[in-house]
């Protein structure tokens, strides 16, 4: 599974980290382009932030557990 989320706040950083926390298999943050980070790590995931596009890669379909961060 690979889709564009978008995280605005520290709050939305938080959440996000304690979701992907609660998933058995590793679960990445990545720019599209290269760059790669454990979405289960907070600081992994605030340094996201400064990725030009954040996409959520995972093996298992997580879709509706992240479903709010989501980009349409």
């Amino acid at each position: 599974m690979r889709v564009k989320i978008n995280l605005d706040t520290m709050k939305d950083i938080n959440d996000f980290v304690r979701v992907c926390t609660g998933v058995t298999v590793p679960v990445h943050i990545t720019d599209g382009a290269g760059l790669k980070v454990s979405g289960k790590s907070l600081l992994g995931v605030m340094y996201a932030m400064e990725f030009t596009e954040i996409w959520c890669e995972c093996e298992k379909d997580i879709y509706l557990e992240i479903e709010r961060f989501i980009v349409d």
